[in-house]
């Protein structure tokens, strides 16, 4: 470490000592990500693709492609939650540049088999108007920042209606929770090609149901790229020993209420 960045960190140690903060990674008290999560968070540990298949109880249709930097556990879980869920802006920065080699990857993948002509832009997964009034800020936009490069920013779909909190559903009610439920406003997207941006894909129910609304407003969608993919779909205790009321919630699905602590289901692995 060269001397300028000796004084920067000893600047900040010296502001953690007066304004204390906890890692949003590990907990430990550090300046908002410490060393070691921040060094977790460098590297993408499972970049790769997959295939989002859409069922045959709604209807079938095309695989959507998803790009992702990481599997959606450890520091970057723990990370992303706290910025979502605690307001802890500190972790976008080391999480939106794993965001942007996704969106890297999946331009790299996508351009060269654009129509003459065309040009690759990106369309970010709205929040619900509830979402938005609870945190002030869409999480995906605030990854976005830091994210490098990346294509020109469309505008063009909205929720119709805010569905259930998807975190509480399995993998089926998540598809059938999101049907219809975003729409495409006017022709703002006719004619565009578009790339879907979102921050965790699970069963890409979201994805799939904004590449519907997308579609229906004239645009072609290639593809997604996100953070993180999990296939894992989480249980709440009353589906796993009857109900069950805790102290808390955790988690929460697209266009859901923020789950801040509260009286409520507690979601379980």
């Amino acid at each position: 470490m060269d001397a300028r960045g000796s004084v920067s960190e000893a600047l900040l140690d010296a502001l953690a000592v007066l304004l204390p903060v906890e890692c949003a990674g590990c907990g430990a008290a550090d300046r908002g990500i410490c060393g070691a999560c921040r060094e977790a968070l460098m590297v993408p540990d499972r970049a790769g693709r997959h295939q989002l298949r859409v069922p045959a109880a709604i209807g079938g249709g095309e695989d959507l492609p998803l790009w992702f930097a990481v599997g959606y556990d450890g520091v970057p879980k723990k990370v992303l939650h706290t910025l979502k869920e605690a307001g802890r802006l500190d972790g976008a920065r080391p999480l939106g540049r794993l965001l942007g080699r996704a969106v890297a990857d999946a331009r790299e993948a996508i351009e060269p088999r654009l129509p003459i002509g065309a040009r690759l832009e990106a369309l970010v997964v709205p929040s619900s108007r509830s979402a938005f009034r609870v945190r002030g800020y869409n999480p995906v936009e605030s990854l976005l920042r830091w994210a490098g490069p990346q294509p020109l920013r469309a505008t063009g779909i909205r929720y119709l209606r805010t569905p259930r909190d998807q975190a509480s559903l399995g993998a089926d009610e998540r598809w059938s929770n999101l049907s219809g439920s975003i729409e495409a406003v006017s022709h703002r997207l006719e004619g565009r090609q578009l790339l879907l941006i979102d921050d965790v894909v699970t069963t890409g129910a979201t994805l799939i149901e904004c590449r519907r609304a997308a579609e229906a407003g004239g645009a072609f969608v290639w593809g997604a790229a996100a953070l993180a993919h999990t296939a894992k779909v989480k249980r709440t205790n009353s589906e796993l020993h009857g109900d069950f009321v805790s102290q808390q919630v955790y988690g929460g699905g697209k266009g859901a209420e923020s789950n801040r602590p509260r009286l409520g289901r507690r979601v379980l692995d």
